[in-house]
């Protein structure tokens, strides 16, 4: 899996999180065996993470830092690495 980006999450994380990768507009995001639906749209260039899950996501895990991966092809599949 490729890594799109790492970030620390913060409040201000909370109105989305910019990434230079493109990624389809709802995605589904693996955590562990957890399973988020994030929304991306583009943003000044770049791609931003955001939407109600994405929210309420950051605010259950402000302080931690996150990568997230993707796989490309016909089973492009997406996970975010959670570390207090």
């Amino acid at each position: 899996m490729a890594e799109i980006g790492t970030v620390t999450l913060a409040t201000h994380h909370a109105a989305g999180w910019d990434v230079d990768t493109p990624l389809p507009n709802v995605f589904t995001v693996a955590v562990g065996s957890r399973r988020f639906k994030f929304r991306c749209r583009p943003h000044g260039g770049r791609y931003r993470i955001c939407g109600d899950e994405w929210r309420g996501f950051v605010g259950q895990n402000r302080g931690a830092v996150v990568t997230l991966y993707a796989a490309e092809g016909d089973k492009a599949t997406h996970r975010l690495d959670v570390r207090p």
